[in-house]
Parts: structure tokens; C-alpha cells; sequence
């Protein structure tokens, strides 16, 4: 590389400063060029560094620096073990702690299923014939004897007439015949007529008996069929489906209507057939119903099928539901809890409260805002493990921690937390 001084590159004099025209005379002169003294500056630094000390030091304020750091480590360490001194403090939720008192502990099985009407009647058509009148839509309220459908009743109407007509002309021949047969029965006993006719009028006297029986059986036929041409309510309820209209001409068993009583609903639901020896008609059944949020309603185990479900070994069972206000509706889920034993005033604690070691079960009380360790007798499982009954070691009105908490150990110290 060139030296930046050579000819090709020197300034001319007029822009070299003091320093740059010295090193072109050494360099016309054939002398090296001189090296700058970097070691200088380091060795500046130090001895004012150096010197600094040394002012702190006689001024007495380095001392000064050197307390005020000590002090600070002293109180540092001071806190620290103010701190160790202390016992831990652990935070808790409401919802992790529990007040022991007198409950009613019950062993429940769980269950679901869909609301449906305990009675509800498909109404078909018995007679054939055009519908005149439709009186109702599906969610009307109806009564009983309302009427729903109405036939036309000419067709109805003529046929009763002639099958009365039909009837009383047969009476007339039997009238006439009995009076035959006993004129005829007079001559035989006197000896004047011969035997065989007395048989052919007791023959003509029975044969229309015979018909007259089957004429008035036609008449109660076509009564009957002239009143069923008016279709009524069964009970009161609320229309559920209607399948017909105005103007239709419909056969016999055709489906005209539904109407379903809302008073009182039933619930098909399944249990495990393992349950069977412990469910009962009459036990008490808590349900919650879709769209009612936590509200309760009470039913009862009306029946149990006495055949499991074929593949699932799960017994199907049905629970009414009273329903007397009308709010609840056939179709909406239901789940509940059948109560299959229950018990008065005894105290019961979360299952996650309960501990065990070495020494046995215990759980852990909270007391003027410290954890202690209180040892528990167990009297027996409830709400299948839910809930345990302790038979000794707590009392009334004392406070345990519900939640199975690792870091919380006997002594430490409790804040609750909203």
C-alpha cells in the first residue's frame, strides 16, 4: 500500500497542519515516522483515578461510601431473617374451605331423560265420512267434552232411519208369526192339523226372531256411528297435533288429533341394572330441568321395568314430575338424583378435605387464621364418595380446608381471599 504521504497523495502545504508538515520534512529527509504514544492514555487514566482515591481517602468520604454500603447489607440480612422468622402465609378462596355443621347426608344415583305427558290419546276417525268442522290448533287449551272434529252426519243419519225402518217391519212379521204359531200349536193339541205344520211355523217364528235381532244390532250400529261422528275431548289437556282439516274425507282410523294432559309429566330415564335391589316405587327424585337453570323440581320414582335394556345392562325406570302450573313441556331434558337412602344431622365433610398418612385420617383446621392437623374418625362414604361422615374429631362450627391443597401444611398462617 502506498504511504498516504508519498507524492501521489500529499496535500499541498497550504491544508497541512503543524503536525502533518513536520512528518513531510521527516519524510523528504528520509527519516522514519514518528509513533504516536497510545500507552500514554491508559496510564493518564489510572494516575487520575489514582488520585481520586486518594482525595476520597483523605477526605474521609471513601469511609463514608464503605459504611453506608455495610449498613444496607445489615438491613437487608436483618429483614431476610424477619422474614424466615415469620410462618408462611398461604392465601385461600372461599370456595377451598368448608364450616362444619349438622347436614343431611344421602346416597343418590344419578339419572337423565326427556319430559314427556304421562297421558296424551291419538284420536282417529271411527266412522268414514267428509269432516265438516275443525275446532282447535296445536298448544289450544281444550276441556273435556269439547268438541274437536265434526262429520257430516246426512249419510249417518239415513242409515240409522232405514236400519229402524228395516227393524220395525221384521217386528211386524214376528208379531204375525208368533200368532201364527200359536193358532197352528191349537189345532195340533185339538187334532186338527197335522203335526209338521206346527214345525214350520215354530221354523218361520225363529227365523225372524234371528232377523230381528240382527236388524236391531244394525241400528245400535248406525246409532253408535251417527254419535262417534262427533269427535269430543277426552280429558282437558292441550292440543298437541292435528292432522286433518275442513272439507277432508277421511276412512276410518285415519289420525285426526292429539291432545296430551300437561298436569302431571313423566320422565324416562335408565339406571344400571346393579341398582335394581335399591330402587323402589315412592323414592324421592330432585330434577333440573333444560332452560329452569338451577332450579329443583320434585318427583318420584313411579315404576321400574322389570327387564333390562338388551346389550347395555341398564334398567329403564320412570319418574313423575307434577306440573300443575304448566311451565314445564314434554321434550325438554331433565337430569336429576333418585335419593336412595338418606340421614339426618350428620356431619359431613368434602372428600377432598380429607388427608392420610402414617399416623391416620386428619384434616386440616383452620383456627384464629393458622392451619392445624386434627386427627378424624371416619364413620362412612356418602353420595358415592362425595361426602365423608365423620363420626369424631370435629365439631360444629369449625373451619376446614375442602380443597386437597399440596403446599398447605399443619402451621401455617391463612389469608382469605375474595
Amino acid at each position: 500500500m502506498s504511504d498516504p504521504m508519498s507524492k501521489d497523495f500529499a496535500k499541498p502545504d497550504w491544508a497541512m497542519n503543524k503536525r502533518e508538515k513536520a512528518a513531510a520534512e521527516r519524510a523528504e529527509k528520509g527519516l522514519p515516522r514518528k509513533k504516536r504514544r497510545w500507552w500514554l492514555w491508559p496510564l493518564l487514566i489510572v494516575l487520575l483515578a489514582g488520585g481520586a482515591v486518594g482525595y476520597f481517602y483523605q477526605t474521609g468520604q471513601l469511609q463514608a461510601v464503605i459504611e453506608a454500603r455495610e449498613a444496607a447489607r445489615i438491613a437487608e440480612a436483618e429483614k431476610e431473617a424477619a422474614r424466615a422468622a415469620r410462618p408462611p402465609l398461604l392465601q385461600l378462596a372461599p370456595f377451598e374451605i368448608a364450616t362444619v355443621a349438622p347436614m343431611e347426608l344421602r346416597e343418590t344415583l344419578k339419572t337423565t331423560g326427556s319430559l314427556a305427558p304421562a297421558r296424551q290419546l291419538h284420536l282417529s276417525a271411527e266412522v268414514s265420512g267428509r269432516v265438516v268442522t275443525v275446532d282447535g290448533q296445536p298448544g289450544d287449551t281444550v276441556a273435556e267434552g269439547d268438541v274437536l272434529v265434526q262429520f257430516d252426519v246426512d249419510a249417518l243419519e239415513s242409515q240409522l232411519a232405514q236400519a229402524r225402518a228395516n227393524a220395525e217391519a221384521t217386528q211386524v212379521q214376528l208379531d204375525l208369526a208368533r200368532t201364527e204359531y200359536e193358532r197352528t200349536q191349537s189345532l195340533v193339541d185339538r187334532g186338527l192339523s197335522a203335526p209338521n205344520a206346527l214345525d214350520r211355523a215354530r221354523s218361520n217364528l225363529d227365523q225372524l226372531t234371528a232377523s230381528l235381532a240382527a236388524q236391531t244390532t244394525m241400528v245400535e250400529n248406525a246409532r253408535r256411528s251417527l254419535e262417534r261422528a262427533t269427535v269430543t275431548a277426552p280429558f282437558d289437556g292441550v292440543i298437541s297435533e292435528r292432522q286433518i282439516d275442513p272439507g277432508q274425507f277421511v276412512g276410518a282410523g285415519s289420525p285426526l288429533m292429539t291432545v296430551v294432559d300437561l298436569t302431571r309429566l313423566e320422565v324416562e330415564a335408565t339406571a344400571p341394572v346393579s341398582y335394581g335391589p335399591q330402587l323402589a316405587p315412592g323414592q324421592p327424585v330432585e330434577l333440573k330441568v333444560e332452560g329452569f337453570g338451577e332450579r329443583v323440581f320434585q318427583g318420584r320414582l313411579e315404576r321400574l321395568n322389570p327387564v333390562a335394556i338388551e346389550g347395555s345392562r341398564m334398567l329403564p325406570i320412570y319418574v313423575s314430575l307434577p306440573n300443575e302450573g304448566g311451565e314445564l313441556r314434554g321434550g325438554m331434558f331433565a337430569s336429576g338424583r333418585i335419593v336412595l337412602e338418606a340421614k339426618q344431622d350428620g356431619l359431613g365433610i368434602p372428600s377432598g378435605a380429607l388427608h392420610h398418612d402414617a399416623d391416620g385420617d386428619y384434616v386440616i383446621v383452620v383456627e384464629n387464621g393458622m392451619t392445624q392437623r386434627r386427627a378424624v374418625e371416619i364413620a362412612r362414604e356418602w353420595d358415592a364418595g362425595a361426602v365423608i361422615e365423620i363420626a369424631s374429631g370435629l365439631e360444629p362450627g369449625e373451619v376446614v380446608v375442602a380443597e386437597p391443597l399440596p403446599e398447605l401444611k399443619p402451621g401455617m398462617q391463612i389469608e382469605l381471599v375474595e
